[in-house]
């Protein structure tokens, strides 16, 4: 690894390893390119993340919870703006799966909101109330998602609360009582 004074650390050997068959080496080597910063390791992180919530499209749930957060909190600390599609595409899945560690939506949703400010937050907030709209009947992880995104999108500014009350008033039924229960608190 290359640490010179002036010269990043390479970050081509974590690169490499997010590809590994092993979840603990993909989840270490996420965390290793969240320490080292590097802006190179964006768009491979991002591909990290989609590939790992491929598996609830597979199974209904996520496989790698670890791996997912280790990514998350490494786009997170690079400051990953390339990854932005990445995250709002993970709660719309996310949103899908039969069952969701609220930990992993958390991390997610605050990462979305520190990367991309309020304006990603109201896009995913957008985006899963339109994936919420196509389902008929809606799987227990929307309820999880939708709370914790709603709740961050109280803080989002004007615009994010009047996407709340619109909610409120004829949003997806099973979003509706959570912007109802979030509108009441702001």
């Amino acid at each position: 690894m290359n640490s010179t004074p002036g010269h990043e650390p390479d970050p081509s050997l974590y690169i490499h390893q997010l590809g590994n068959e092993s979840p603990f080496h993909r989840e270490a080597a996420a965390w290793s390119l969240g320490e080292l910063g590097s802006p190179r390791a964006a768009r491979p992180l991002a591909g990290l993340l989609l590939r790992e919530i491929s598996s609830v499209e597979r199974t209904g749930f996520l496989d790698h919870n670890d791996v997912v957060r280790a990514t998350v909190e490494a786009i997170r600390r690079i400051g990953a703006t390339e990854a932005l599609y990445a995250l709002v595409k993970a709660l719309c899945v996310l949103s899908r799966a039969r069952g969701v560690d609220e930990q992993t939506v958390v991390e997610i949703v605050d990462t979305l909101g520190e990367v991309g400010g309020p304006s990603a937050v109201r896009e995913a907030a957008d985006r899963v109330t339109r994936e919420a709209r196509s389902r008929r009947a809606p799987l227990p992880a929307l309820r999880t998602v939708g709370w914790v995104l709603l709740t961050r999108l109280s803080l989002c500014g004007d615009a994010a609360v009047a996407t709340l009350h619109r909610l409120a008033q004829g949003g997806p039924g099973a979003l509706r009582p959570i912007a109802v229960r979030v509108c009441a608190t702001v």
